[in-house]
């Protein structure tokens, strides 16, 4: 699926998922944020805010994270460093959302920096 070959044209994204091909799980537990971090900057509040194109998350209780194929347009040596890791982790990887869920426009995905606000969200 990370080569361009093997890609449905109509994905956005596509998700790592923090479970070894032999099944077990990856350590350490946070590999999802440290992954992130790559391309995360830190808000005026101090707080992470991660990139659009490279986010952690717990899908259906798994530790995971989601890659905007646009990445590799954006900054190839970036998704080359996300290959490398999921290719020497030997990490589990699935399509993730299309084009149209994912709000995808023209040739590549639509990116914005999008940060939630504190009192929308309650914190």
């Amino acid at each position: 699926m990370l080569d361009r070959k093997d890609r449905s044209p109509d994905l956005a994204e596509f998700v790592i998922q923090g479970i070894n091909k032999d099944g077990t799980p990856f350590r350490p537990s946070n590999w999802g944020e440290r992954l992130s971090d790559m391309l995360s900057t830190t808000g005026h509040d101090g707080r992470i805010v991660y990139s659009s194109y490279l986010r952690p998350m717990v899908i259906q209780g798994i530790p995971s994270v989601v890659v905007r194929f646009s990445l590799e347009t954006a900054d190839p040596h970036a998704f080359e460093l996300v290959r490398q890791f999921v290719a020497s982790n030997h990490l589990t990887v699935r399509a993730g959302r299309s084009r149209v869920d994912a709000g995808a426009t023209g040739l590549f995905p639509t990116i914005s920096m999008e940060r939630r606000s504190p009192k929308n969200n309650g914190w």
